[in-house]
Formats: C-alpha cells, structure tokens, sequence
C-alpha cells in the first residue's frame, strides 16, 4: 500500500553531516550527487533542490555513507562486496563505505554515480528490472564511457510521474552546410528549442534531447541576451546566409563560424540594430517569425496579425498585415491559436511548419499532405496536439543544477 510516488514537485534532499563518505572530498560527492539527481530530472517533470537549511525532518531525501551498523538503520551492511547501498521508497539513501566509491571520470572502483542513480530510482518508486542497459538492472555494470538514462528508465519513471510540459519561447533549425570527403556539399541541422535563460539541443534521429541537457544560453550562444529571446529567422538564398536572433526592438545578426554575433555590419554600423531599421515595416517586440524559403518571405507574427516581408524588396507585402487566421486558416473551425504564438518553427525533419502556443502545437499543412488531400487548404492548420507527445524529454532542471 501507500502512495507509488511523490505528490510534490520539487523535493528537497541532504548528504547529511555525520553520513559524508570517508573517500571523496565532501564537496565532491554533493557534486556527484546533485549530478545523480539532476540525471532523473532531465527526463521527468520533478525538481530536485539540495537543502542545507531546513530542519532534517523537513528535508524528503536524506543521503549518507556507513560501515556495518550505520546512521540508525535496522539494515546492517555486509563489508565489501554484494551490498553497495539500500533505499526506501520515498524516503533515505544509504550507501555502504566499505565499497571503493569513485567518481565517474574514474575506470576504478564502484560508480557513486551509478549506484546514487539506480537508488534515487527506487526512492522514485522504480523496482528492479532485468532489461538490458537499464540502471535498475539489481547487478552493478562496471563503469562505461557514456553513462545515460535508458529509454526504458525515462518511460517507467515518465509513468509514475507524467511527461514534462511547458512552453518555449523560441523554437529553430540550425543548418550547416558540410562537405564530405567527395567534396559533394551536404546540409546538416541541428534542432533547438529555447525556454526562459536556457536551451535544449534535440536529437531527432533519436527523438530526444541531448543527454545533459538544458544549458544556460550564455554559455551556448555568445553575444545574444541571455534570455526570453523572441525569434530566430534564417533567411537563405542562393546569394545570402544571415541568421537573425529577435529580442524587443532590436535584432542581432549571428556568425556560424565564429559561434559569435557579429558586432558590426559590412557597412561598419553596429549589432544590436533596431528591427524598424533593418526589417522597415514590422512592429515589435515580435511574438516569433520564420523564413519561408520557397516564397522567399519571413513572416513575423504579432499579436493576431502575420506580417509577410519580401526579403529580395526589403519591404512588407501590399496585401499585409492580414490576420493569422486569414493566411493560415484552422482545418477545424475554432482549432487555432488565434494570436500571440510563442513560436513558429519550420522543421526540416517533418518538411513542416509547427506553431507553438502553451505546450499545444498546429501542423500547418505542407505540399505532402495536399497531394494526399486535395481539399486541405493551403497553408491550413491540422488540429492542435501536444508538444510532449511528439518531442520527448524537454524537461527542466533545477536551476541550481543548470551549470553542470
């Protein structure tokens, strides 16, 4: 009996005093255990917060190291060997010292990561399991080069506590053109999705997010702000290549190869510039944008309004601005995000656009679909779905864990 999981959503825990590891520097082993913690929390929609504070009573997850008899427990540990450490669900970890604990850049000794990792699951309320590359396997697996939760292990923990949710600020392809060793140019892109001061890397070849993400945008994307960016707009053409990041009134000018925004433009006028300068016509602050690249047109959004600008003529379209709803009519009626999307994002993985708003996403039909079915309108929205149930593990940590 008793509650499978957790009720709350962000839970406190404590390497206690008396229970430090008499192997690895104190500060060592919270830093390994905040990455134990923080490994669970990059695919759940759980918190984990160290506290150093609070009354122990208060505290969810004590942790802590002993020999034999240890820290008031009614299990014994058993020397080296067999036993490398016991939880309780919902409750306190215990890890037995007589194990050789070492960190994860060790090919040494026993994992504290690994074995932190597998006894946060059971507190979780994760049992053991027999599938292979899990890290509720009941055997230890000596350490390997890259250590990361299994697919497995994200779903059964996502089945106790949900999948996470929540909405982006911006939403982006980022293409690189490389050669291959015949010289033939090949495109390679690379997906982001951006929330509040930090970004997540999505792998779409494994329909998940880099392991080890999100991470702060000041450390990924030099010289843009380092938060709530508006929009990204990459407008290609056979004759240029200049990606674009929105914020506010201005808009700062991106440099692929030096990871870097430039500082000044080819006639020495310096970034960041004013979006009624460069882009004459478009209102801000903006709620996104994205580059056509067939129409050669961006289309920046704002409020209920769409905004489509000739990048060949430097000018907003005749006909515009007309209503969202008007150039991209909703398949269903009353199925449609109306106004102030958080972010249209053209995915080169689906061939389509996507309009984000909260954590709903429109699939704005694309010639594939029309050739199915003719009487789709052009540039019409499908029905809204969920962003998590088509790009998994977008999760977010604690922020005192985001410079790990």
């Amino acid at each position: 009996g008793g509650p499978r999981a957790f009720a709350k959503r962000t839970l406190t825990w404590r390497l206690l005093g008396e229970g430090a590891s008499g192997q690895l520097a104190v500060d060592e082993q919270r830093h390994i255990l905040r990455l134990a913690f923080r490994m669970w929390s990059e695919v759940m929609p759980l918190d984990f917060r160290e506290d150093l504070a609070s009354p122990g009573a208060a505290v969810d997850i004590k942790l802590g190291f002993g020999r034999g008899r240890h820290l008031g427990c009614p299990r014994v540990f058993d020397g080296s060997g067999q036993e490398f450490a016991h939880a309780w669900r919902l409750g306190d970890i215990h890890f037995d010292d007589d194990e050789h604990f070492t960190p994860p850049s060790s090919d040494v000794g026993i994992s504290l990561l690994k074995v932190a990792v597998h006894e946060i699951g059971h507190v979780l309320g994760l049992p053991h399991t027999y599938r292979p590359g899990s890290i509720m396997q009941p055997n230890y697996i000596p350490q390997e080069p890259v250590f990361e939760l299994d697919w497995s292990d994200r779903k059964a923990v996502q089945k106790l506590y949900g999948s996470c949710e929540g909405s982006f600020d911006t939403a982006f392809d980022w293409i690189r053109r490389e050669r291959n060793p015949q010289g033939a140019v090949t495109l390679r892109f690379s997906t982001y999705f951006f929330r509040n001061s930090w970004y997540w890397l999505y792998e779409n070849r494994n329909n998940r997010t880099r392991y080890g993400d999100p991470l702060q945008i000041l450390r990924g994307w030099h010289g843009i702000p380092a938060q709530n960016i508006d929009a990204y707009v990459h407008l290609w053409t056979w004759g240029r290549d200049e990606r674009y990041f929105f914020k506010g009134n201005q808009y700062w000018r991106y440099n692929s190869d030096k990871d870097q925004t430039y500082t000044k433009d080819e006639q020495g006028r310096s970034y960041p510039k004013l979006i009624s300068e460069g882009f004459p016509g478009i209102p801000s602050p903006l709620d996104t944008a994205f580059y056509d690249r067939r129409k050669q047109l961006i289309y920046f959004f704002k409020e209920s309004l769409v905004f489509a600008f000739d990048v060949n003529r430097d000018r907003v379209l005749d006909s515009y601005p007309k209503k969202i709803t008007e150039v991209f009519p909703g398949i269903q009626p009353r199925n449609h995000p109306f106004r102030n999307i958080d972010s249209a994002y053209y995915s080169y993985a689906h061939n389509s656009v996507f309009f984000f708003k909260g954590n709903a996403y429109w699939k704005v039909v694309n010639d594939k679909d029309k050739q199915k079915h003719s009487w789709l309108p052009s540039n019409g929205l499908f029905p809204k779905q969920s962003i998590s149930e088509r790009w998994f593990d977008i999760c977010d940590v604690h922020t005192s864990t985001l410079n790990m």
